[in-house]
C-alpha cells in the first residue's frame, strides 16, 4: 500500500513539473514582445500591437499542436504559415528603420530553429 501511495505521488510530481515548463501562452507571448523590443527597439504603442499579434498567434500555435486529427507535416507547414502571417503583421508595425532589425531578428529566429 505504500508503495502504491508513493508511486501515485511520483507520477502526480513528475506531471506537474511536465505542465509546469510549458507555461501559458500570455507568458509566452510576453517574453517574445521582449526579446522583439529588444532587437528592434519598439515604442509602448508598438508593444501593445506586437503583444495582441504574439498572443494570437500562440493561441494558434496552442491549439494546433492540440490537435491530435492533423498529420504531423500538414500540423507543420500550418505553423509556418501562423509564423509568416504573424511576421508579415509584425512588420506592418513597424517603422522603416525597424524592419531591417526585425528582418535580422526573423533570420536569427530561424537559424535558430534549424539547429
Amino acid at each position: 500500500m505504500k508503495k502504491l501511495i508513493l508511486t501515485g505521488l511520483s507520477l502526480m510530481f513528475a506531471l506537474t513539473l511536465t505542465f509546469a515548463q510549458e507555461g501559458n501562452p500570455e507568458d509566452k507571448a510576453k517574453a517574445k514582445v521582449e526579446k522583439i523590443a529588444e532587437k528592434v527597439m519598439l515604442t509602448p504603442e508598438q508593444k501593445t500591437a506586437v503583444y495582441d499579434i504574439v498572443l494570437e498567434h500562440t493561441k494558434a500555435k496552442w491549439a494546433l499542436k492540440s490537435d491530435t486529427t492533423i498529420a504531423k507535416d500538414v500540423a507543420e507547414q500550418q505553423a509556418t504559415t501562423l509564423m509568416a502571417n504573424a511576421d508579415a503583421k509584425i512588420i506592418e508595425q513597424l517603422t522603416d528603420q525597424q524592419k531591417p532589425l526585425y528582418g535580422k531578428y526573423i533570420e536569427e529566429r530561424d537559424a535558430k530553429k534549424k539547429d
